[in-house]
């Protein structure tokens, strides 16, 4: 029985000791999160401005935008593809919350949540799209 409290003792112990240095690092991560991204105009690599224009929260309207700026590259991996993709969201209010060109991170609403994307442009197409999830 008093080894089986040790052994309790020091498993609590060292998970408290390692949870501390996580969020010591979680804490210095959200700090840098508060920081603001850049988003001009000059930074948002190809068409983004238009393909988040499209996105104006209307059935089909990510279908439209997928037509219209996705690579025929990538319409033929996510149609091979047998899980939830960008033209199954009803999105609206895309904004761009980071770019490193050519690649870029964009939040939308998708009914009440909020779905992340990074998006990699090749000239005027989306060459890949990331689901990032629910932010």
């Amino acid at each position: 029985m008093k080894n089986i409290f040790t052994t309790a003792s020091l498993s609590v112990a060292i998970i408290m000791a390692s949870c501390s240095g996580i969020a010591a690092q979680s804490n210095k991560s959200a700090a840098k999160d508060k920081v603001p991204a850049k988003t001009t105009a000059s930074s948002t690599p190809g068409k983004m401005k238009e393909f988040m224009a499209m996105l104006d929260g209307t059935e089909g309207s990510a279908q439209k935008a997928a037509d219209a700026y996705f690579s025929d590259e990538l319409k033929s991996k996510l149609a091979e593809g047998n899980s939830l993709t960008f033209t199954d969201y009803i999105m609206s209010g895309a904004k761009v919350v980071a770019s490193n060109a050519p690649c870029c991170t964009m939040e939308a609403k998708a009914g009440v949540t909020t779905r992340s994307f990074k998006i990699c442009w090749q000239d005027d197409k989306i060459i890949s799209i990331e689901d990032l999830g629910i932010k």
